[in-house]
């Protein structure tokens, strides 16, 4: 079974003084999303519930089921999968935002998790809850009877990577980093694609791909759909573009 997936940060947030019905997810990000042809899944974090009919309605028109996971502020997790697959719910978390589907197409299928770290302020007390909301993800995939058929994807937030690691010392960096999300992963036989390039602000990599042993990785890219930009309810992230199988 071969799978497309691709992966966005909606960026759908709310302001001081607003509440989420104040927001609009346009149809044009759907059709936007689309124009990524031969799609299986579209996988979204920074999801909120707000005035977004119009853009589930063009998914759902072309072919696509809603799954969510919402947080008690209407934030978190959405994935648009075509419905020529059968998807069973698995599990979700709200702290971080986290949504575990199974994918199956006939006998083969794959365990998809899409995750992102919530943040907060960037200090040294922000790195280590993004720690302990890590840790509370590498705890729920220790607890599963099969890791092998793992796409682990979504915004890690694990900040700005240093190749050097003694450059996080005296940094909030120092608790919680991209060597570290390594390490766990290759720990459970899990890993991290190894993807050219940055997904957020042209410096920063922190949307991610990785698989368990029985995934392969054919190609996977960022792929800039929706350009630079600030407004709330357009991707400020470049989009995760994979291709993977089952082996």
């Amino acid at each position: 079974m071969k799978i497309k997936i691709l992966e966005t940060s909606l960026n759908l947030r709310i302001e001081r003084g607003k509440r989420k019905e104040d927001y609009l997810l346009s149809q044009n990000i759907a059709k936007k999303q689309l124009s990524v042809t031969d799609t299986d899944i579209f996988t979204n974090v920074e999801f909120m519930d707000c005035d977004n009919a119009d853009y589930l309605k063009i998914f759902e028109d072309s072919g696509y089921k809603s799954y969510t996971s919402l947080d008690e502020k209407g934030r978190g997790i959405l994935c648009e999968i075509k419905k020529e697959y059968t998807v069973i719910k698995m599990g979700e978390m709200t702290e971080p935002h986290m949504l575990h589907l199974r994918v199956e197409k006939g006998n083969e299928y794959i365990d998809l998790i899409t995750v992102r770290l919530l943040v907060a302020g960037g200090n040294d007390a922000d790195f280590k809850d993004r720690n302990k909301q890590w840790n509370k993800v590498l705890s729920y995939i220790d607890n599963l009877s099969d890791k092998s058929h793992l796409v682990l994807t979504g915004d890690f937030n694990h900040g700005v990577i240093s190749n050097d690691i003694s450059g996080y010392r005296n940094r909030p960096r120092q608790y919680f980093n991209y060597q570290m999300v390594v390490k766990d992963l290759k720990n459970k036989n899990i890993i991290l694609y190894p993807m050219e390039g940055n997904s957020y602000r042209g410096y920063m990599k922190i949307d991610h791909i990785a698989t368990g042993e029985k995934i392969a990785v054919e190609t996977a890219v960022y792929n800039d759909v929706f350009g630079n930009t600030e407004i709330i309810g357009i991707p400020d992230h470049s989009c995760i573009v994979a291709n993977i199988k089952c082996t």
